[in-house]
């Protein structure tokens, strides 16, 4: 006998069981350049984890002060966020396309 498949999501999402936070500043206790959330700077961000290693992520510069950088990124399907060092942010280009797409 066989079933149908059921609809919906089977398991542990991949956030809840794989996510390690990298390691991150504390948020600075100075007043932080934000800008408005469409035009926040593409970045690549080097994260750097408790056990020593790095990953390069695509992500935004939310917010920053000279001494930290609010980064958000996308892992395992949802946002995160850390504060980080600025030498660990890069700006990034996106292409932009036309209306024609290239």
């Amino acid at each position: 006998m066989t079933s149908d498949p059921r609809p919906g999501w089977h398991g542990i999402p991949p956030s809840a069981d794989r996510y390690v936070p990298p390691l991150q500043l504390d948020a600075p206790d100075r007043p932080a350049t934000e800008p408005e959330p469409e035009k926040a700077p593409a970045l690549w961000v080097e994260l750097e984890y408790p056990d020593g290693q790095k990953q390069t992520v695509k992500g935004f510069a939310m917010a920053w002060t000279p001494d930290a950088v609010y980064a958000q990124w996308v892992e395992f399907s949802r946002a995160r966020e850390a504060w980080v060092r600025p030498d660990q942010c890069t700006r990034r280009e996106i292409p932009i396309k036309n209306r024609f797409g290239t």
